[in-house]
C-alpha cells in the first residue's frame, strides 16, 4: 500500500485527519436542519471538505471519491503521467448510493405533482445516476482515464475493507497493475437519521454531543453517525521498490466471513468473528502489535468483539494495544472500514497507536488493552483490522512493516 487520501470530519486531507485522530478530537455536535428535521436532538459528524475543493460535485460522495483518489495518487507518486502504460483498476464502495442526490431528486418530483412555482429545477436523467452506487468508482476511472476493471462492492459498514480485499485480489491475480480502492459515505440525511434511531444503535446522550459515543467504555450507548472517505493505493511490492516508493505496509492476508445471527445483532458467542480471526493468525507468524477495532460504541457489538479477541489471544491479547476511533470520527458507515484502515497504516508510519477518543471507565465486559487518554508511541510491526457490517458482514486484515 504506497497512497492514502482522506477527508474526515477531523479534517479535509490525510494529514490533518490524521492528527485529529491522534489528539483524540470528537467534532459530533446537534445537527440542524436540512440535517435533522426531527422534534428532538442528533448528534453527528459533518464532513469538512477542502477550502479549495478541486473536484466540486453537487453529490458529496463523487466530490469525495474524486478527492481522495487525487491525493493517494499524488501520495504514491503516480498521478497522472505515470499511469498511462499500467492497468488501473477501481475497487470503490459506498453503502447506500448518493443518498444527498436521491432527497434533492425526490423533492423536485413532489415539486412536478402539485407544488408548481416552488422553483425545484426538473431532475434530469443525468442528475439521478448520481444516485446509483457505483458512481463514485465511476469518478474516480474517468479521473484517471484508465481501462483496468471498475467494481463498487456493497458490504453494509464493512464496505471499505471489503472493497481492499477485492482490490488486493486483483493485483494478486495479475488483472491489473495499480488499484484504487476506498470508499466513501454521507449519510447525514433525516430519512437514515430517523431509520438508525428507531433501531436504537445511536447515542442516547443528551448534554455532550462530543462525548455521545463512547466505545468500550462502560457508559456507551450508540454511535453518532459522521460522513468522510478514504482511497488506498494497492500495487505489488517489487514495482513500489523499482521506482522507491514509500510502502506503508505490506498486505499479509485476510478474509470475508458472515454471522447469521440477526440483521443488526451479533452472535452473542461470536463464533464467526473468532473462526475469522483464526484465519488471520495464519497469516501471521506472531499476534499483533496492535488492532484497529470496529468498535462502535452499543454494548453488545463492543462487548463480543473484545471477547471474541480475548478467546483467540488468551492471555497474548495483553500485550496488543487495541482502539475503535469512532468516539472522534463518529461512525462512518461504508466508509469506516476504508478510512479506518488508513489510520492503521499511518499508526505504522508513525510508531503510534491512536487514543479511544470517549473511553474513560474500563468495562470488564471488554477485556481488551484499550489505548484511552493520549496516543502511545509503540514499535508496530504488524497490525490487523477489523470490520462488520449490518446483516452480518464481517471483514478483517492483516498487515506487515515492508
Amino acid at each position: 500500500m504506497t497512497g492514502i487520501g482522506l477527508c474526515t470530519p477531523l479534517g479535509p486531507d490525510r494529514e490533518s485527519s490524521w492528527q485529529g485522530i491522534v489528539a483524540g478530537r470528537s467534532v459530533s455536535r446537534w445537527l440542524t436542519p436540512p440535517a435533522w428535521t426531527g422534534p428532538d436532538q442528533i448528534a453527528g459528524a459533518p464532513l469538512q471538505l477542502p477550502t479549495d475543493r478541486p473536484f466540486r460535485h453537487a453529490e458529496p460522495l463523487i466530490e469525495l471519491a474524486q478527492t481522495t483518489a487525487h491525493e493517494a495518487l499524488t501520495d504514491a507518486g503516480l498521478y497522472p503521467s505515470s499511469l498511462t502504460d499500467r492497468i488501473v483498476g477501481v475497487v470503490y464502495g459506498t453503502s447506500k448510493g448518493g443518498l444527498h442526490s436521491f432527497s434533492e431528486q425526490f423533492v423536485a418530483a413532489r415539486g412536478l405533482n402539485g407544488d408548481a412555482g416552488n422553483g425545484v429545477s426538473t431532475p434530469t436523467a443525468e442528475s439521478w445516476l448520481d444516485v446509483f452506487p457505483n458512481r463514485p468508482a465511476i469518478a474516480i476511472q474517468q479521473l484517471i482515464g484508465g481501462t483496468g476493471p471498475v467494481l463498487c462492492p456493497i458490504a453494509a459498514c464493512a464496505t471499505g475493507l471489503a472493497a481492499c480485499l477485492r482490490a488486493v485480489e486483483l493485483v494478486q491475480y495479475g488483472d491489473c497493475d495499480v488499484v484504487l480502492a476506498g470508499s466513501a459515505d454521507a449519510s447525514l440525511q433525516p430519512a437514515l437519521l430517523g431509520s438508525f434511531r428507531r433501531l436504537g444503535v445511536l447515542s442516547k446522550e443528551t448534554n455532550d454531543p462530543a462525548s455521545a459515543c463512547r466505545p468500550f467504555d462502560r457508559n456507551r450507548s450508540g454511535f453518532v453517525i459522521g460522513e468522510g472517505a478514504a482511497c488506498l493505493v494497492f500495487e505489488r511490492l517489487e514495482s513500489a521498490r523499482a521506482r522507491n516508493a514509500t510502502c506503508y505496509a505490506e498486505w499479509l492476508g485476510g478474509g470475508l466471513l458472515s454471522d447469521p445471527f440477526g440483521l443488526t445483532q451479533l452472535d452473542p458467542n461470536g463464533r464467526s468473528l473468532r473462526r475469522l480471526l483464526r484465519n488471520l493468525c495464519s497469516h501471521s507468524s506472531a499476534a499483533p502489535d496492535y488492532i484497529n477495532l470496529h468498535g462502535t460504541g452499543t454494548a453488545t457489538n463492543d462487548r463480543v468483539e473484545s471477547q471474541a479477541i480475548r478467546a483467540v489471544f488468551e492471555s497474548d491479547a495483553d500485550q496488543i494495544e487495541c482502539s475503535s476511533l469512532k468516539g472522534g470520527l463518529g461512525h462512518l458507515l461504508g466508509a469506516a472500514g476504508s478510512v479506518e484502515l488508513a489510520a492503521t497504516l499511518l499508526a505504522m508510519r508513525d510508531q503510534l497507536v491512536p487514543p479511544t477518543t470517549n473511553h474513560s471507565e474500563r468495562d470488564p465486559d471488554c477485556p481488551l488493552e484499550i489505548v484511552s487518554g493520549n496516543a502511545i508511541p509503540r514499535q508496530i510491526n504488524s497490525a490487523w483490522k477489523i470490520s462488520m457490517g449490518f446483516g452480518g458482514h464481517i471483514a478483517g486484515a492483516a498487515f506487515g512493516r515492508c
